[in-house]
């Protein structure tokens, strides 16, 4: 292995480059490859985008369909009145 990784190097140690988990010459040699190489970064980009991504996706709908408000209403209805 040498100073400048791999495409394939730089992509497995992402996440521990990102918690700071490597040596500091493995992380000088990710960083400087990371400069020049458009597809780690992106790489890199979409790891850390990740995180927002998966919670947005988790969130709540804010404009639930009318229908749909409707059914959950009457299936709590009957649930309260202890129907199955």
């Amino acid at each position: 292995m040498s100073f400048l990784p791999s495409c394939h190097e730089v992509q497995t140690d992402l996440t521990e480059y990102t918690e700071g988990a490597l040596p500091f010459s493995r992380r000088a040699g990710i960083w400087v490859h990371l400069l020049f190489c458009r597809v780690c970064a992106g790489f890199l980009r979409g790891m850390k985008a990740l995180p927002g991504v998966a919670k947005a996706s988790l969130a709540a709908p804010t404009d639930v369909p009318e229908a749909a408000s409707r059914a959950l209403d009457a299936v709590q209805a009957a649930l309260k009145k202890g129907k199955p």
